[in-house]
């Protein structure tokens, strides 16, 4: 089928707007004649996944700075990913000179284009936060299915260039999710267990989920109690990186998603999944790959943490420090670090030997040259990306029971 123009979006592709606009055009008529679309539709926001040198390599530098160098400028409010290293101290934090050198190409190319420089994997955080209904395009895998899940704005999972196109025209593929009868429950997913999530549930239900789930969407029944957008984040983020979810309705908390009726739309379940205690726990003990008590750091931050979690973690201490045997990192964007300086937490929190990286995470800056073997975290995000991106095996546990590890300086768990 055909992708139909309109008359100004013709005439953006017969190039009479520009070169970038032309080449913007001339992906997304590719990109949505692919998928099928018969149009291309406003867009309210976008958030780029071409942030990190760590993914985009000589390449994505190369194809940034060309697109700028065409004219290329964002027609609406367009945010970034993570920084592909730490902010404020990158070479405290061992990056490579040569690897710096690259990033900062990367970040002069989108800044040219017009990039709101949030860098965070949180841009619904205050930066970017679309209302129900309203259709984006965005990349990141987490917030994609934050914005679906418990925003319930429209978007599918954007690539890079891709988004960068939708970007430069406001414009995107009118296929997938944004679609309504496309956005319809699939599978029926059961919670048993008469009592809300402890926090360290969320991001293990959302792990097992995205195995099971794959692309489909799922429809989580008996999710009691409020969460909060924390852990509706944990779930959200897990569930993205260890499948492709990037839509689950939650009945009662996804706004589509009142009811189970609502949340099929007419569909009948193809598959009905039961959670269990025992189906979290076992859950959890496979999202161990190291079995052992060593651990050499512990990560916090994926997605990047909010001044919420940073006070959790604060609490946790309550003045205590950090083991010489372990490395506590905590990964944050520039809003929730302010704030933490404004509060007097990061001061507190640095004289106890914990570390603020600033901009960036564990999963897309290089820690290679700090030789860690073993990392511990509360993301069931980073337990996915960790082997392959950071070379260590991996160690889940609640926030409390990553806190407790740093102090003691080997593995601690709360049944111990």
């Amino acid at each position: 089928m055909t992708l139909q123009l309109t008359p100004q979006q013709q005439n953006i592709l017969d190039g009479n707007e520009g070169p970038a606009r032309k080449l913007a055009m001339e992906i997304l008529v590719k990109v949505g004649e692919g998928f099928g679309a018969q149009r291309l539709i406003p867009i309210q926001s976008v958030h780029l996944v071409l942030h990190a040198y760590k993914s985009a390599f000589d390449a994505g530098v190369e194809a940034a700075e060309r697109i700028a160098d065409m004219g290329g400028r964002f027609s609406v409010p367009t945010t970034i990913d993570p920084y592909g290293m730490d902010a404020e101290d990158w070479e405290g934090a061992k990056t490579p000179k040569e690897y710096a050198v690259m990033q900062k190409r990367l970040e002069a190319a989108v800044n040219r284009l017009g990039v709101i420089p949030v860098w965070t994997c949180t841009p619904y955080y205050g930066f970017n936060m679309p209302k129900f209904g309203e259709n984006v395009a965005w990349s990141e895998s987490s917030a994609v299915a934050f914005a679906n899940t418990v925003l319930g704005a429209r978007t599918n999972r954007q690539s890079a260039i891709v988004d960068i196109c939708c970007g430069i025209l406001g414009l995107a593929p009118e296929v997938g999710l944004h679609l309504a009868e496309e956005r319809r429950g699939q599978v029926l997913v059961e919670l048993h267990l008469n009592r809300p999530l402890q926090a360290w549930e969320y991001p293990a239900l959302g792990f097992r989920l995205g195995q099971l789930l794959g692309n489909r969407i799922g429809v989580v029944a008996g999710m009691l109690g409020t969460p909060d957008t924390e852990e509706l984040k944990a779930l959200c983020a897990a569930a993205a990186a260890s499948g492709s979810v990037a839509l689950l309705h939650i009945a009662g908390i996804t706004p589509e998603a009142r009811t189970l009726e609502e949340a099929f739309g007419g569909n009948h379940p193809e598959e009905t999944i039961t959670f269990t205690k025992k189906d979290l726990l076992e859950t959890r003990e496979k999202m161990n790959t190291h079995k052992g008590k060593n651990v050499d750091i512990v990560a916090l931050g994926c997605p990047h943490y909010t001044i919420n979690e940073i006070i959790t973690v604060q609490k946790l201490l309550n003045g205590r420090k950090i083991s010489d045997n372990v490395a506590l990192w905590i990964y944050a964007n520039s809003a929730a670090i302010a704030l933490a300086e404004k509060m007097g937490i990061r001061e507190e929190l640095e004289g106890l030997g914990i570390t603020i990286r600033a901009e960036t995470c564990m999963i897309i800056s290089p820690i290679a040259e700090w030789g860690f073997k073993v990392m511990m975290t509360d993301s069931g995000k980073c337990v996915h990306y960790g082997p392959m991106e950071c070379g260590t095996e991996m160690v889940f546990g609640s926030a409390e029971e990553c806190v407790e590890s740093a102090v003691c300086g080997h593995v601690w768990t709360k049944e111990a």
